[in-house]
């Protein structure tokens, strides 16, 4: 098929964290396009929504095809005044639910003017209510792509869903294709609750891995990776992988950490990412004593993600919505002992007693009892993290993969439109 041109608009940095830090779903899917010889015009703000507060603004990396467009965008927190956190996050929620869609809208509409485009493409909400913008001028198809999404446990309760108006308009955002992350957080049951319009036009796809790049380790590799991040080869090591958002519950992980250490069992705890509670978290742990078995790493390159999975005895993830990242994903494909919250649709992968610890509840009284028994058996841990890596290499796509069934399913969305020789309704 010949190159199609897109333009995509999303109100997110390709890499939240610094050296290539953070989730890579925006950066793998950029390149996918490029890498099917696709041209995308990326429409962006220099600090995203997934900016971590003083945090260096970073450059977008630079990808074959990809050409990125970025504008400033007006925040009140630039402002030569102390500003309290309320202030900051009303802020941060007007700026990126309206003002962003429209001067995106407007920079997008720009583009339009000078140069002609096959698809329309909204990453994440504040991308697709730009998108939603540019739709009411300019008839082409669009596509909406949702990493995930926190609005299930919101369906029953329509208060909640006016203060989500954005997420709700959104996800009704009429399209020709839904792209919807299977991470566990029931997405595609959203979609269907919140846009029965979008039945037959959703794909439900779980995130692709760098299959080549993790791997479960020899016993000498594993003990290489403890070495090297000055840890005893008889430390019972815990792992955690992510964002530090308030939902993700680390704080969780911290208190079963003290719990443990009241029962005599000194368990180091490794928290990778950066976020906006490590503050919080900081605190949090050095009020309990902890400075010596936990320990904040900050962001990580994902090439270096492998040694810190390596050297874990259990991997936890004790989110609130969902378990089922990336973060989780790898750990599976790296054969460590998985420990996480039956939340969303986790147990669709961790199967209690077989490919990990599945729990009822993410109180940390039963987090530390799970763990203390982890701790005691070697053999147990070992049982589970071979058959999550066996689940995991049978049922898990690599990132080309994942790519290439999107791009075959947008390539066949703009043939059949070219060949229906009809243009696509404009929407208000």
């Amino acid at each position: 098929m010949p190159s199609l041109r897109i333009l995509m608009i999303s109100a997110l940095e390709v890499w939240a964290l610094s050296g290539q830090g953070g989730a890579p779903s925006l950066f793998k899917t950029l390149e996918g396009y490029s890498r099917r010889g696709h041209g995308i015009d990326f429409i962006t703000s220099r600090i995203g929504a997934n900016h971590h507060h003083g945090a260096p603004v970073q450059q977008p990396p630079a990808i074959p095809n990809v050409r990125f467009h970025l504008f400033d965008l007006p925040s009140v927190g630039e402002w030569p005044v102390p500003m309290p956190s309320i202030a900051r996050k009303a802020d941060q929620k007007m700026r990126f639910a309206t003002v962003f869609p429209y001067i995106a809208a407007r920079k997008a509409e720009h583009l339009l003017e000078d140069d002609a485009f096959d698809l329309l493409y909204g990453y994440e909400v504040h991308g697709v209510l730009a998108q939603r913008r540019v739709r009411r001028k300019h008839q082409l198809p669009l596509v909406t792509r949702f990493q995930g999404t926190v609005m299930h446990p919101y369906l029953r309760r329509p208060q909640s869903l006016m203060r989500k108006y954005e997420e709700v308009l959104a996800l009704r955002t009429p399209a020709e294709l839904y792209v919807m992350t299977d991470d566990g957080t029931q997405g595609d049951e959203v979609l269907q609750r919140l846009n029965p319009a979008s039945a037959g036009k959703v794909q439900f796809w779980r995130n692709g891995l760098d299959l080549g790049a993790v791997r479960a380790p020899s016993p000498e590799e594993a003990a290489g990776a403890r070495q090297s991040l000055g840890l005893g080869t008889d430390d019972f090591v815990l792992v955690t992988a992510t964002r530090l958002a308030r939902w993700k519950r680390i704080d969780r992980a911290v208190d079963a950490v003290a719990l443990l250490r009241k029962q005599g069992i000194a368990a180091k705890l490794l928290v990778v990412g950066d976020g906006e509670e490590r503050t919080n978290l900081e605190d949090q742990a050095r009020q309990l004593g902890l400075q010596d078995q936990v320990t904040f790493v900050g962001p990580v390159a994902q090439a270096e993600v492998q040694r810190y999975l390596w050297a874990a005895d259990v991997f936890m993830s004790v989110n609130e919505l969902s378990n089922v990242g990336n973060p989780l994903l790898e750990a599976m494909l790296a054969g460590r002992c998985i420990l996480t919250i039956d939340e969303g649709d986790t147990r669709d992968l961790v199967h209690d007693g077989e490919t990990g610890v599945l729990l009822h509840s993410g109180e940390p009284e039963v987090i530390a009892a799970a763990l203390a028994k982890l701790g005691a058996d070697a053999d147990k841990r070992r049982y589970m993290g071979v058959a999550a890596h066996r689940l995991a290499k049978r049922a898990f796509w690599s990132w080309d993969e994942r790519l290439d069934a999107e791009v075959d399913a947008v390539e066949a969305l703009v043939a059949d439109v070219h060949a229906r020789h009809s243009p696509i309704p404009a929407h208000d």
